[in-house]
């Protein structure tokens, strides 16, 4: 038979769901059953072999019916996450568990995640969590099957599960996802298994272990077969061990690599070529448990799938989220390094006006570009790594003001670019939880465009209709001061003024009311006014009705605006006066 690798298994869900209660309590188990083989200890990720997972799922999957040697599943705690472990072509998981609270059902983030699985195309199951908390929950005792162990609860429990669980389904199916319990099941191409459990008595582990085992030897076939050619292989992110130096936190996932290779690694400027000096483990105490000083296995090569230290050469420069292969020839590395090239680019369309995207990881850049796609928001540039100054200034050019914004998934702003980023005309919206950074954006984005609504709005000249007093005529000209009345609209200054002829007679420059200037004047409102150009008793006289010239441009803006009656009754009568010599003045 053909030998195969382990499957990789990610866990994703919303926070608190009971992700890290779910990977203890695997991990956990496995430690348990040390004397059947015992866990293997890897950086980034958690390896059941197949020995424990036989053992567990004692009763459930017969040992003839498991063909893959273990599952490997990533440790994705604190900033690691799904979408920044990428591989070629696509997620670095093969099969993935989305975590969900049984009484909760889908929040934020869970939906995120089932958004992330679907554009990643990636297989899943649903581990519905915590049912140990539902009414006529009873506590096992001793290794009780998951069906056996519902029926034990009685009819209250199985229809409090049964509601929880079609009210989960439904959520789902409202996103394109038919579900049902795992062993109503009948065809699983077509339908996401839901598997209750209990990580905090271990019910229906031994079942979500089995079904992740099943589906991978089912539909993953050729992607599991091992092959010691052609290494590949994810750098997690870069750290230094002590007695070691700089190494590159690698997840291994296809071929070997050993001691003396020759690999092409994606950096962060451009990939580059180096040797493998040496390949390291974490070492188990006797206990099963990583002891308190930490200890390094040094390893002569590793198959996929794992998880090692990897040191090598210039191995700080690599970029997290990038890739690493084997190369064997001079003219393979050249190959390598240009198609590494072309992959570190994200996949995102950059637009002339847009946002600015920065992430801790390729993989994490490509999921927020992604979602930004989703949300129709417009990218102008997008990097990985931290913010500066020189990006918060190059964002502050942007024309649109509601894309003078930076998206940060999981990296921190450096003390540089703060200020900018606080109080300038940038904002940086940044969070380790990227649907919060999509859903303040677009929060702060409505904002913004309301207040530039009301802005524009008053940068608008708006129509106004005025009277000059008789007997208040203080200065005739140069300019002339006169005591008004407003009509209508609202005055203010700055505005050039006309006759009901359509004569312009000159600019308003300035407004006092008991001797203190003001900035505009509402209906009924009488005042003096400054108005250059205006000569009293020769282009304007005493009684005189005169409205503010709206330009034609502003026009066309406020008849599709909001305005008083007052407003609209004004600005009509200002198109009707310009209607006579341009027919379609102001459409």
């Amino acid at each position: 038979m053909t030998e195969l690798r382990e499957p990789i298994v990610s866990v994703l869900g919303h926070v608190d769901h009971g992700k890290t209660t779910l990977l203890d309590r695997i991990s956990g188990s496995a430690r348990v059953s040390q004397e059947a083989g015992g866990i293997t200890q890897h950086i980034g990720a958690i390896e059941v072999p197949g020995e424990v997972i036989r053992r567990l799922c004692e009763g459930v999957l017969r040992s003839e019916q498991m063909h893959v040697p273990g599952l490997l599943f990533i440790d994705t705690p604190g900033h690691r996450s799904f979408e920044t472990m990428r591989r070629r072509g696509g997620a670095l998981a093969d099969l993935a568990i989305l975590v969900v609270d049984v009484r909760e059902g889908l929040m934020p983030q869970t939906r995120e995640s089932i958004q992330i699985l679907r554009h990643e195309k990636t297989p899943f199951v649903i581990a519905l969590t915590k049912i140990d908390l539902l009414s006529g929950w009873r506590k096992p005792t001793g290794r009780v099957p998951l069906l056996d162990q519902i029926a034990k609860g009685g009819p209250e429990f199985g229809r409090t599960l049964d509601q929880h669980l079609y009210e989960v389904a439904q959520q789902l199916d409202q996103m394109g996802f038919s579900t049902e319990r795992y062993d109503r099941v009948s065809d699983f191409t077509r339908n996401v298994g839901i598997v209750p459990i209990s990580a905090k008595s271990g019910a229906g582990i031994p079942e979500l272990l089995a079904l992740l085992v099943g589906l991978s030897q089912r539909f993953l076939g050729e992607e599991l077969v091992l092959v010691e050619e052609g290494g590949e292989g994810t750098v997690l992110e870069r750290s230094d061990q002590k007695g070691v130096g700089p190494v590159g936190d690698v997840i291994v996932y296809r071929g070997r690599i050993a001691v003396g290779d020759e690999i092409v690694v994606t950096g962060r400027d451009e990939p580059f070529t180096t040797r493998v000096r040496g390949i390291y483990r974490p070492a188990v105490s006797r206990t099963g448990k990583a002891p308190k000083v930490p200890k390094l296995d040094s390893l002569s090569f590793v198959e996929a799938a794992a998880g090692v230290y990897l040191a090598a050469t210039g191995i700080e420069g690599a970029m997290p989220g990038g890739l690493l292969k084997v190369v064997r020839t001079p003219e393979e590395a050249v190959q390598v390094r240009s198609d590494l090239a072309r992959e570190s680019h994200p996949v995102a369309e950059i637009a002339e006006s847009g946002v600015a995207l920065a992430a801790d990881t390729l993989g994490g850049l490509e999921a927020l570009a992604f979602e930004c796609r989703e949300a129709k928001i417009p990218i102008h540039e997008a990097s990985v790594g931290p913010i500066g100054r020189p990006t918060v200034i190059r964002v502050a050019t942007v024309k649109d003001p509601t894309h003078r914004a930076v998206l940060a998934f999981n990296v921190p702003v450096l003390p540089d670019a703060q200020p900018e980023g606080e109080t300038g005309p940038v904002r940086i919206f940044r969070s380790e939880v990227m649907y919060r950074v999509i859903e303040e954006y677009g929060k702060w984005r409505e904002e913004r465009q309301r207040a530039l609504q009301v802005q524009r709005r008053l940068e608008l000249v708006h129509p106004a209709k005025l009277q000059i007093l008789p007997g208040n005529v203080f200065r005739a000209s140069k300019p002339a001061i006169v005591g008004v009345r407003v009509i209508g609209g609202t005055l203010r200054a700055g505005v050039r003024l006309m006759r009901l002829d359509g004569t312009e007679i000159g600019m308003l420059r300035s407004l006092q009311r008991d001797g203190t200037s003001v900035a505009q004047a509402d209906e009924g409102t009488e005042l003096a006014a400054a108005i250059e150009g205006a000569i009293v008793g020769r282009n304007v006289q005493e009684g005189d009705l005169l409205l503010v010239a709206v330009p034609e441009s502003a026009a066309r803006i406020l008849r599709k605006q909001p305005l008083t009656p007052s407003e609209m009754a004004i600005l009509e009568e200002v198109v009707r006066i310009h209607r006579p010599e341009s027919p379609f003045w102001g459409q």
